[in-house]
């Protein structure tokens, strides 16, 4: 079974580190390094080819809605799923606009992870019963 690796982008050391440690206790992914900017981000992105980003929309310098934008511009672009503190519509719809495949307000994180897994991931067999990937 191919494991999906995950590259989560932050700017907040603490949660990125809970998202990491999170996905970590699935034997389903592989976690990539964190990228704590947008410049980190594009670099990491182009050189270890993640399946899956969760990327934060605001971050100082580069904003994540940018960085979606320029990766998901890009042949073969993973899947992506913004992130933030505030889960307004006005935030959704920007995120969907810069290409993000899914949203997800960071307060929801651990309720809402596994359907956005469903949501992204359909062709695979996902186990809801079990909350494991079978392929």
């Amino acid at each position: 079974m191919k494991r999906i690796r995950v590259m989560v982008v932050d700017d907040s050391l603490p949660f990125a580190s809970a998202v990491g440690q999170f996905l970590a206790c699935n034997g389903n992914f592989e976690v990539l390094a964190s990228a704590n900017s947008g410049d980190e981000a594009l670099a990491r992105a182009s050189t270890e080819r993640p399946d899956l980003m969760f990327i934060d929309i605001s971050m100082p310098g580069m904003n994540g809605l940018a960085v979606t934008s320029l990766i998901k511009g890009k042949d073969a672009a993973p899947k992506i799923v913004m992130m933030t503190l505030e889960g307004s519509e006005e935030h959704r719809i920007g995120a969907m606009a810069a290409g993000a495949d899914a949203f997800l307000p960071k307060d929801d994180f651990a309720y809402e992870f596994h359907a956005v897994l469903d949501l992204l991931f359909a062709k695979s067999s996902f186990n809801k019963e079990s909350r494991a990937w079978d392929g």
